[in-house]
This record gives structure tokens, sequence and C-alpha cells, in this order.
């Protein structure tokens, strides 16, 4: 079960023109929940100046706010296009999170009142191109997590069910997505699960869900009618690392839905390891895994890291084989 109550509220006094805005200060004010009027939610002076090490305290704060850029990223990937939706960062401590990389310590939960300017941007896109095209409403948060706190995510499964030509996708480390299974989506929403073998589950996703709730949370909502993904992301190539992934594959092969089996598809995604994930990992979270090797790895942009090519090439090839040998119909999206 998600938990979700904030230690502390940082809010933008505009969110109070927002029916959601409005609801959620009064809820947490009514909790005692001490709630601080901010100007932007980008710079919050007295958190920016707070260490490291401060870094576990801050994944309990909540920032409410109003985000400025709306516009659609084309994308070709996950999607055709991504959304700046809802929210931003996350209240779990993945020990490789990318929005480390991007928000240092700053990657702590920001939800955005606006969600209606939002929405407005898809449909004019789509009424615009007439042909369908898919929509990343996740691509910056887990927006079954931020669900728990707002029913965003509920809310747009109704809303891209309205829109003829707009399909809508999210990826989750979550497994709370009870109050979507009776939601008439028309089959305009797709989830991604995102996995990992359960040790580094345990490790180095700390705060997410486990393995085994994240293939019951894909089996229900495939039996919803939705369109379910396998999301392995981000792979992270240990020492034992194929014995892992195998294991994987085989409970996936197992435990999933046998139409799901049979109808999904993957996507394969190699970890991205910042040196500011080292810095917040060591200052805040001793003592947790070290998946980082830099032995295996090569930089990728400033102060990132990615596996030599050699060696994800390696990878690549094993999950290939793996995935055909026990999901023979499923594709393989794309490897990166």
């Amino acid at each position: 079960m998600i938990k979700l109550v904030p230690e502390r509220v940082y809010y933008e006094k505009e969110i109070v023109d927002y029916s959601i805005g409005k609801e959620l200060l009064d809820r947490y004010s009514k909790d005692g929940v001490a709630l601080i009027e901010i100007e932007n939610h980008n710079q919050i002076p007295e958190l920016r100046e707070l260490p490291d090490s401060e870094f576990v305290r801050m994944k309990k704060y909540l920032i409410l706010g109003i985000r400025r850029t709306t516009r659609l990223i084309p994308n070709n990937r996950s999607a055709d296009f991504i959304v700046p939706f809802t929210s931003s960062g996350c209240s779990a401590m993945c020990l490789y999170c990318y929005l480390v990389c991007t928000f240092f310590k700053n990657s702590y939960l920001r939800v955005f009142v606006n969600r209606d300017e939002m929405m407005d941007q898809v449909r004019k896109k789509a009424q615009k191109l007439g042909v369908e095209k898919v929509y990343e409403i996740g691509c910056n948060s887990d927006m079954v997590l931020e669900n728990a706190l707002t029913g965003n995510l509920k809310w747009a499964v109704e809303e891209f069910a309205k829109i003829k030509d707009a399909r809508c996708t999210f990826a989750t480390k979550f497994a709370e997505i009870d109050d979507l299974l009776d939601v008439d989506h028309h089959g305009h929403t797709q989830m991604r699960i995102s996995v990992n073998p359960p040790e580094i589950i345990k490790k180095a996703e700390i705060g997410t869900a486990s393995l085994k709730d994240r293939i019951a949370a894909a089996n229900k909502m495939y039996q919803a009618g939705y369109r379910i993904g396998i999301n392995i992301a981000p792979i992270i190539l240990l020492d034992d690392w194929k014995e892992q992934y195998h294991e994987l594959i085989e409970e996936l092969s197992r435990t999933l839905d046998d139409g799901l089996r049979e109808n999904t598809f993957f996507e394969l995604i190699f970890m991205t390891y910042g040196l500011a994930n080292e810095k917040i990992n060591q200052a805040a979270l001793p003592g947790t895994a070290d998946i980082f090797e830099k032995e295996k790895m090569k930089p990728k942009g400033r102060g990132k890291y990615h596996y030599k090519p050699e060696i994800s090439q390696e990878a690549a090839v094993f999950f290939r084989n793996e995935i055909a040998a026990k999901f023979p119909k499923a594709a393989i999206s794309y490897i990166v």
C-alpha cells in the first residue's frame, strides 16, 4: 500500500485557483501538515541549500505548483509524443534514478495542478493529425504513485477514452491500480510494468512494489482490457546478471496471465548512472548496494555513465534469446 503523507507541503499560491490545488491544500491543512508558500516550484532556496545527507527526508516533501511548459515533445520509443504531465519526481529512492542525474537531490515529488491545459494540448494535436498516436504521460514520474495522491491517472484514462485518435501510455514500478480496473478506457490506455530481478528491486529500488505485486497488477490490468507491456529497466549488469535475468524471464513466463503472455511486448533499457547518484547515495543511503562498476562503463554526457558497447551488445543478444524462448510472440520495441 502506498503511504503518502508528506512531512511538508511547499506550494505556489496560484494553485488555489485550480480545484485540485485547493483540494490538496485543504486536505493537508486539516491533517496538520506544515504548508509553506513559495514563489516558484523550480526554485526553493531552502531545499537547494540542504546537504545531500537530507535526501531521504526531502523525499517526504510534496511540492505543488503550476507547470509552465505544456508543449508536446516528439518521441520515437515508447510513444509518438511525450506529454509534460501532472507530476515530476517521486517518493521512491532508486539508487540509479535518472531524475537524480537531472535534478540532483531536488528529485522530490512535484504535482502540477493545471491538468486541463495539458490535456488540451493532446486534444489539439489529435484533432490536427487525425491519425492514432501514442502519448507518454509518465516520462518524469510514476503516475500510479501520483494517482494515490491526486487521482490524476484515473482522470487521464477517462479523458483519453474520449479522444478518437489518442492512446496514452505510462510505466510503473508500483502496484496500486485497483481504481483503474472499472474505468471505461475504450482501449485507449496501455501500461508498461517495469520489472527487475527481486534482489535488485530489494536493494536498488527502495520504496517500490515487489516483483510479485507488480506482476499481479499487470495481470489485473490485462484482465480489465488494458494493453500491457513489460519494461525490463534499468538492466543492471552485476556479476551474476545472466542468472538473475534468466530467472526473471522464467518468473514472468510462469506467472503472467496466459493471454497477457501471448499479447505483450518488451522494452529493454540499460542502466545509466550518474556521479550525482553516487554522491547522494553515499551521503544519504550509506550501506546500500553498490551498482556502479566503472570498469564496465564509459562516459555518456556530462557526469553520466553507460555500459560499454561490447558489454551491452552481448547482453542484448542474451535478452533477445531469452525472450524469444519464453515469449515467442512478443516483439521487442527497442533496446537502449
